[in-house]
């Protein structure tokens, strides 16, 4: 008596089949995962060490207002500048050109500066 013609042969499961069993033991495997984490304790110090990550709380913008006070002091005047109409011809500086027929200005020159203060003898 052999083995083959003794006992009957079993049936064979189609693909579909297979993949079905296959798809539902990994889907169990998965969720049986996630499951086994979600039973889990968690740690004391997890939970404080998760309030130290968060971002610092927003800054608040501090707005400064810089007032500058600016005096403007009129600049010491000069001595006054005359100026001399009606002659013949004209210096050289009243911008390089020179002229013949008149209205030729004279700018007189500067005064002078004032003497020194007085000081007392000791």
């Amino acid at each position: 008596m052999s083995k083959t013609t003794d006992t009957p042969r079993r049936a064979r499961w189609s693909k579909g089949r297979v993949r079905a069993v296959a798809w539902i033991t990994g889907g169990a495997t998965f969720l049986s995962v996630l499951g086994v984490l979600g039973v889990s304790p968690k740690p004391a110090s997890g939970t404080e060490a998760a309030r130290q990550r968060r971002k610092p709380e927003r800054q608040k913008v501090i707005i400064r207002h810089v007032i500058r006070r600016v005096v403007v002091v009129d600049p010491a005047t000069s001595a006054p500048v005359t100026y001399i109409s009606g002659g013949s011809t004209s210096s050289g500086s009243s911008g390089g050109s020179t002229s013949s027929s008149g209205g030729g200005g004279y700018v007189a020159p500067p005064p002078p500066p004032p003497p020194p203060p007085p000081t007392s003898g000791s």
